[in-house]
């Protein structure tokens, strides 16, 4: 065969091998799908240039009353001591509860079907604690030590408020909760109900608008300053009595004064809001002082009284005025509002 043949014969051979060699590659790259009818997925991160996402945390690290708690990121069993104000508020995932019969919060807690403490004693209840098996446990800070506050941790990871600020306290319990946008949400809802509760005083009370918030008794007399209840006193447009003023400069304390009825001719606030009971009393010990509050009222110092007179004395009770919290705090912004306007 001439040379130019056979280098021809090589080049059909070649051509052949290289076609043969294509087919072969292209029918292993389609051979895991090919029977299912599909091709082969892409890797998952194909076409990013960036590393994967990180693992989120299953815990994070809480300031608190009582120091640094690693807790976890999503807690889905909660226990709350002192603090259910805020945690029904926020609809935190309950599994107990500081409360019991007369508690403010009783109906609303049994409502949740969350074991409750059935006691008004505010030493934690480790027993009933530990068998609702918290995975988190919030506690106000006043409740317990140091030591009980220890003996909780042992059941779960523990984190304590004080209740002196209630809306520091529901921000930073959301943050930890995963709620700060429900925490937000309630302030803003409880900021508007002051607003046009304050709106609605100023309107019916003009210029004789001044207060005074005081616990009387057949034998002395308590009487509160604003720095121990501002929303009176401060928030929702009325002013402190010239009294108030008066009794500061006799008193040692921050929070009030404890005096003698013989001061009752002092006030001359326009409404008086007399206060009864405890923050932790039942209706009927709260109904009990109030019956005992009529020796009081027949003193002729007391009938002086100009709120006497214009029937501007409104008898309150302990259980929400000396709670703390949004839902707390709304009643005494309805109980202001409904005593100056005459509207419920």
């Amino acid at each position: 065969m001439p040379l130019r043949g056979i280098a021809a014969l090589i080049v059909v051979v070649l051509v052949a091998l290289l076609a043969s060699a294509c087919g072969n590659n292209n029918s292993n790259s389609n051979a895991g799908g090919a029977n299912a009818g599909e091709s082969t997925p892409a890797p998952a991160n194909a076409g990013s240039s960036g590393p994967p996402p990180a693992e989120e945390a299953a815990t994070k690290t809480v300031k608190h009353y009582y120091g640094e708690t690693e807790v976890p990121a999503h807690p889905q069993r909660v226990a709350v001591i002192g603090l259910e104000d805020i945690a029904l508020s926020l609809g935190v995932p309950l599994v107990y509860a500081y409360g019991f019969e007369g508690y403010y919060l009783y109906d609303r807690l049994k409502a949740t079907n969350v074991t409750l403490s059935d006691s008004p004693d505010t030493k934690p209840n480790l027993e009933k604690i530990l068998a609702a098996h918290p995975d988190l446990i919030i506690l106000q800070g006043y409740f317990t030590d140091e030591a009980g506050y220890k003996e909780l941790s042992k059941i779960a990871p523990t984190i304590a408020y004080t209740p002196a600020d209630w809306k520091a306290n529901i921000v930073a319990i959301g943050d930890v909760l995963g709620l700060a946008d429900k925490a937000q949400e309630t302030i803003a809802a409880y900021d508007d109900k002051l607003k046009q509760a304050k709106d609605a005083i100023a309107a019916a009370a003009g210029d004789r608008n001044s207060v005074v918030f005081l616990r009387p008794s057949d034998k002395d007399l308590q009487v509160f300053f604003p720095s121990f209840e501002p929303l009176l006193y401060n928030d929702l447009g009325l002013k402190p009595d010239a009294s108030i003023d008066e009794f500061q400069k006799e008193s040692e304390d921050d929070w009030g004064i404890n005096t003698s009825l013989e001061k009752l001719p002092s006030i001359t606030a326009d409404y008086v809001f007399a206060i009864y009971g405890g923050s932790i009393s039942s209706e009927d010990e709260f109904q009990k002082e109030m019956a005992a509050s009529t020796e009081v009222e027949k003193l002729s110092v007391w009938k002086a009284l100009p709120a006497v007179k214009n029937n501007h004395v409104f008898k309150v009770s302990a259980r929400t005025w000396m709670s703390s919290g949004p839902i707390a705090n709304g009643y005494v912004i309805d109980d202001v509002k409904a005593a100056v306007t005459g509207a419920k």
